[in-house]
């Protein structure tokens, strides 16, 4: 009977869970984490855990009505910050900062003027952690602040520019009226400080050579004392702290001035007037392309219809909006040689009294049977020519000139000379006419004698 020789190895149960935890080694470390994680969970269950909070700033703004009811304000405001200790749930507390907790100085030992140390107030954060699971025990750092309170003052100065450097090109200049936005400021701090302040100014230096319009933005203010010295704004507020200006470079032109006349007759050539100016010329100034583009400058109007013969004129010179009147020439006295003029009074009988341009349904009846003293004005030999024929007083009958339905109503007359170049004529006249407007007659009876 044959031998088994092979040897007979024992079955093995074990898993390798069993194995790891058989290990010393990890059974220690298992337990070291168990321990800590244990820590953690008591720790944060805790509820009487506390912590201390750095960094808490000092906010000086609240309750700060109980100085500035006293038109009192902080002179050199410190920024200053301490450490709060704060109890309660150690989750809670985990999750606290700086911005959860409000410190500020009890001002009511404030009463004017002058420097206190005030105890400093702790509280929640109205927009902070509200739970209820934490509370502050105190101020561990510093539980006061010194601070300075001064009588406050107000002041409203214009603000100056001071201009420098400026180059400008040939024929242009800069104007020495600056244009600041805004003009004013209203400065606010120590009465003292605010006392000294005497001139408000925006400093601009140009350098480059100039010929148009510079704009300049975002010129910071400076104050300056009596002595010019710059006055330090460190404890001072302004509602305004920098300003636009303009500096004007205007190109420089010498224009010719030109008369213009107006109640001139259709067809009269006023040349033969020979009105002469006081002055031919004048300086303008503005932007370049409007000054390139100006040919001449009205140097006003001349009525003909309140000539006076030999007699001169004083017209207004118009300069047009945007270009300054470089020399102020407001006004020129005009002359007229008008040698071998004279005047002559007509009258203009009932059958040269016309109406013109008179509406389809209107009638008009001229009820004036005669225009006495009508004053004509020209050379001598053409008014001794002139016939009663020659001299038309016209009444313009537009819509636009009758005011009544029904009625009497005076229209102005436009006298008119024929066979005459130089004859024209001065004054004001009126003619007295019967209208009817309501279209029940027909037609219009233009020059009838009413």
């Amino acid at each position: 009977m044959a031998t088994n020789n092979k040897n007979t190895q024992p079955k093995n149960d074990k898993t390798w869970f069993d194995r790891l935890f058989a290990s010393k080694r990890f059974t220690l470390i298992i337990s070291l984490a168990a321990a800590v994680v244990l820590w953690m969970v008591v720790v944060t269950l805790q509820p009487n855990s506390e912590d201390f909070i750095t960094g808490v700033p000092v906010d000086l703004e609240t309750n700060s009505l109980a100085y500035t009811s006293q038109n009192l304000d902080i002179i050199d405001r410190p920024q200053t910050a301490v450490t709060v200790k704060v109890r309660g749930d150690g989750s809670t507390l985990a999750g606290l900062s700086a911005s959860d907790i409000i410190v500020y100085p009890d001002y009511s030992t404030v009463t004017g003027p002058g420097t206190y140390t005030l105890n400093l107030e702790v509280r929640k954060s109205a927009g902070g952690l509200s739970s209820r699971n934490w509370e502050i025990d105190s101020i561990t750092s510093e539980g006061t602040i010194e601070l300075t309170f001064s009588q406050m003052s107000t002041k409203q100065l214009p603000i100056n520019v001071n201009v420098s450097g400026a180059q400008p090109a040939d024929g242009y200049y800069v104007d020495a009226q600056p244009v600041v936005v805004p003009d004013q400021v209203t400065i606010r701090g120590p009465e003292d400080e605010v006392s000294r302040v005497v001139r408000v100014e925006a400093a601009v230096t140009l350098e480059d050579e100039l010929d148009r319009t510079q704009l300049i933005p975002n010129v910071p203010l400076v104050y300056l004392d009596e002595n010019g010295e710059q006055v330090p704004a460190d404890n001072l507020s302004a509602d305004v702290s920098e300003v636009e200006v303009t500096v004007n470079v205007l190109k420089l032109a010498e224009v010719p001035l030109q008369l213009e006349f107006t109640g001139v007759p259709a067809g009269y050539d006023t040349s033969q007037l020979n009105a002469t100016l006081s002055q031919s010329t004048i300086r303008v100034a503005g932007p370049t392309d409007q000054v390139d583009a100006l040919e001449y400058i009205t140097a006003g109007y001349v009525d003909l219809s309140q000539f006076t013969l030999g007699e001169p004129v004083t017209v207004d010179v118009m300069v047009p909006d945007g270009l300054r009147n470089v020399d102020d020439v407001q006004q020129v006295e005009v002359t007229f040689d008008t040698y071998g003029f004279t005047t002559r009074t007509v009258s203009i009988g009932a059958d040269q009294i016309r109406a013109v341009n008179v509406p389809a349904d209107t009638t008009v009846n001229i009820t004036t049977t005669r225009l006495n003293n009508v004053t004509l004005v020209g050379l001598a030999s053409e008014l001794d020519a002139l016939t009663e024929a020659d001299i038309i007083a016209q009444v313009d009958a537009s819509p636009e000139n009758i005011s009544v339905l029904k009625g009497q109503q005076s229209l102005l007359a436009r006298i008119i000379v024929n066979n005459a170049t130089s004859v024209f004529a001065t004054g004001s006249y009126e003619v007295l006419c019967d209208i009817d407007t309501t279209g029940t007659a027909a037609g219009s009876l233009s020059g009838e004698v009413g």
